[in-house]
Parts: structure tokens; C-alpha cells; sequence
């Protein structure tokens, strides 16, 4: 379980990084047009430099998220296993396994590893399983869970 944690943080600090560049790139490429005042990736009416000031901002907004999800990502602990579900453990339940950290959704990892999701603290599958641990169970979305592995 300890390499599979290794992985999933891996995995989900290199998606938030990918996210910020994704965003960056727009930016830089939204950017260009406006100084150039060309019209590009179909901006093709009167409105385009409103749409692309509209863009602009929200790629930039994106951005600033995801920098913070980076920096919020980096201050947590995930040194050592956990006992007990909490933020920096790898919780395995009995469908499926949680990174929880910050909300990311599916991380990409290998096809033999199987699935895992970083979630964030809020969460509400998170509220239903804090502070308990490996064997005990919880009920959430009308379903009994039972937790499977804690580290």
C-alpha cells in the first residue's frame, strides 16, 4: 500500500501541474491574439476581443485555482501510513480507493493498479469515513461500506 500512496500523490501533484500549464498555454495564446489583434481559434465575429477578454479571465482564474490546490497539495502530510481516515491517507474500500487530499476526481495511474480518487476533506464520502479505520464499516449513499485497508 505504501508504493500505491507513493503513486497516487505522484500521479495527483503531476495532474494539478498539467492542469496549470494547460492553463498557462491559453493564457499565453490568448494572450498573443489580443496584442496582435488577430482574431484565432474561432474568434471569427465583432465580439471577439470581448471573448477573448472573457477567456482571458477565466483561464486565468483556473490557473490561480490550481496553483493553489498545488501549494494547499504540498502542505499536506503523506509521510508514513495512517491509522485512521484522514487527510494524507490512502483509504481502500471495498469498490474503490481515495487519495484524501484535494478534490481531483480519477488520477491517472496504470491500468494494473486499478482506479483511485484524490478527494478533498470535503467531501462527503470523506465526512461519512473520518477518523475511522481499517475494518469498520459506514453507511453512505444507501450503501454499507466496509473499509479494506487505511495507510
Amino acid at each position: 500500500m505504501k508504493d500505491l500512496k507513493l503513486a497516487a500523490v505522484a500521479a495527483c501533484k503531476q495532474e494539478i501541474k498539467e492542469r496549470i500549464a494547460v492553463h498557462k498555454a491559453k493564457l499565453d495564446e490568448i494572450n498573443e491574439s489580443i496584442e496582435t489583434n488577430e482574431t484565432k481559434h474561432g474568434y471569427d465575429n465583432d465580439d471577439s476581443q470581448g471573448e477573448l477578454l472573457g477567456d482571458f479571465e477565466r483561464h486565468a482564474q483556473l490557473r490561480e485555482e490550481h496553483e493553489d490546490m498545488l501549494i494547499t497539495f504540498s502542505n499536506m502530510d503523506f509521510h508514513g501510513g495512517k491509522k485512521t481516515v484522514q487527510e494524507g491517507a490512502l483509504v481502500k474500500i471495498e469498490d474503490k480507493t481515495v487519495l484524501i487530499s484535494i478534490a481531483m476526481g480519477e488520477l491517472p495511474m496504470r491500468e494494473e493498479v486499478g482506479k483511485i480518487y484524490a478527494i478533498s476533506n470535503e467531501a462527503p464520502i470523506y465526512k461519512a469515513m473520518k477518523g475511522l479505520k481499517e475494518g469498520d464499516r459506514f453507511h453512505f449513499n444507501d450503501k454499507d461500506q466496509k473499509i479494506i485497508e487505511v495507510y
